[in-house]
């Protein structure tokens, strides 16, 4: 049996396990209130709680128990029972935005939200990264909703206190204490599922935690609690924070959400103790160019949200509509200034990419048909490599066949302007051909490992007409 194992759906006992349980729905919501007192009994740990436990939400869902059945058709699968399912999420928008893990909602139906008062809302997903293990959800509120404070993991230290906050067992709202125990652990799950650079606590992460966040004395968001080590006491893990917001800010990207682009490009900058948000990329003859945006400009708001990790620049800006700019408040050489960005709507060519099935896309432009593969495939050109995707097959005639791309190569990423990209699934390949420089270059290079472990730069043309009708649809 090997050391560490996946947890297949909602069901089994297993080595290493996410933390989703089918478990009776029921208990009434428990939210701590601050109260009168003794100062001595008033820790940090209280007012972190305090700060935090509005911000974590509880997730039922509903999926159909696993069948033997080969035939999707046959009787046993029309009958196979509906079973519940359970996690957490942290809301990270007023608007009703909420961050969970991806195998929470993966292949579930009828998805509910409560939130810490115990009012429920149904909830869609709107985005998701199997790879990083998140999603983003949806509810509309009645009002608007507290957002938890995002920190870093650059930080971090073994040893120091943490919290995790989630619906263990179906029991919302539990607190538990622990330590870091371990920072940049690798673990893998299956073929499908590697982690990398994980936080490990002893905190206690139960079923039904997963999505939930892990926190630190000053009830900042440091982590979201993952999978834990069946069988064995205080062995957690989560993913750092600093990871997580890179993908979040993607998912709630005013181009997925609102369909509409800015050209900004920022990261979050640990200087000391101090953290800013600055300007690393002006994408050429973008709304954000017009304005007047350089590099290294640090943004300071974004209209009335005060600018604390990169996910509030997209925030702020996701209500902006073309021909009405924004005013965002940057600091430039020590001074402060006020630039007017006015989005505009995303070109076609960047949005036609998000409808169709992306194995089905790549074949119709690129011309390939592809395979995901483990880090083990590629692990000896480069341990840095977290997977890749296998060439099935070559469309002759196609952009990959010019570009001398052949079956059994191994896609491990690709470039556009100064940018790079691993890819580790098919639609890591159209978010790639989204980019503006991608559409208005009409290209991108794909970097393949052939059989001799050499990794090979293949540029690709998208200028032929099939491929232009396609990109601009």
């Amino acid at each position: 049996m090997p050391l560490l194992r996946r947890r297949e759906g909602f069901l089994g006992t297993f080595a290493l396990s996410l933390c989703v349980a089918a478990v009776t729905l029921g208990s009434a919501p428990v939210v701590a209130g601050p109260g009168t007192v003794a100062t001595g009994r008033r820790t940090a740990i209280v007012d972190a709680v305090d700060k935090t436990q509005s911000c974590v939400v509880s997730i039922s869902s509903e999926k159909k128990a696993a069948s033997n059945s080969r035939w999707p058709f046959s009787a046993e699968e029309n009958q196979r029972p509906r079973i519940s399912g359970m996690g957490s999420g942290v809301i990270v928008d007023s608007r009703g935005y909420i961050l969970t893990n991806h195998h929470v909602v993966d292949k579930v139906q009828g998805i509910e939200v409560q939130l810490a008062d115990g009012t429920t809302y149904s909830a869609r997903v709107l985005q998701y990264d199997p790879v990083m293990d998140l999603a983003l959800l949806k509810i509309e509120p009645a009002r608007p909703l507290r957002t938890i404070t995002i920190g870093t993991s650059a930080d971090l230290m073994v040893g120091e206190t943490v919290i995790t906050i989630g619906n263990a067992f179906g029991y919302e709202n539990t607190v538990s204490v622990g330590i870091i125990s371990a920072l940049h652990r690798d673990v893998t799950l299956s073929d499908d599922q590697v982690y990398r650079n994980l936080i490990q606590t002893d905190a206690s992460i139960n079923p039904g935690n997963s999505g939930g966040p892990l926190i630190n004395i000053n009830g900042e968001l440091i982590g979201i609690n993952v999978a834990v080590r069946a069988g064995a006491q205080g062995i957690g893990f989560a993913l750092p924070v600093d990871e997580v917001k890179r993908v979040a800010a993607e998912m709630l990207s005013t181009r997925r959400i609102a369909s509409t682009w800015h050209g900004l490009v920022v990261d979050d900058l640990l200087r000391g103790t101090q953290r800013t948000v600055v300007v690393t990329e002006v994408q050429p003859g973008s709304p954000s160019a017009a304005a007047g945006f350089k590099t290294g400009d640090e943004v300071v708001r974004v209209g009335e949200l005060a600018v604390a990790s990169m996910l509030d620049v997209e925030r702020g800006l996701l209500d902006s509509r073309p021909g009405r700019p924004t005013n965002l408040l940057i600091r430039r050489g020590g001074a402060d200034q006020s630039l007017a960005l006015d989005v505009k709507p995303l070109p076609r060519g960047m949005s036609v990419l998000a409808s169709s099935e992306p194995g089905d896309l790549v074949w119709e432009i690129l011309g390939l048909k592809t395979m995901p593969v483990s880090t083990e495939w590629v692990s000896a050109v480069s341990p840095k490599l977290r997977g890749g995707l296998y060439i099935e097959a070559v469309l002759p005639g196609s952009p990959a066949a010019q570009a001398a791309i052949q079956k059994g190569d191994i896609l491990v990423g690709m470039n556009v302007g100064t940018r790079h990209w691993e890819t580790v699934r098919p639609d890591n390949i159209l978010y790639v051909l989204r980019q503006p420089e991608a559409v208005q270059t009409q290209g991108a290079v794909l970097y393949v490992v052939r059989h001799n472990g050499i990794i090979q730069p293949r540029r690709v043309s998208l200028a032929e007409t099939r491929v232009k009708k396609i990109i601009s649809q």
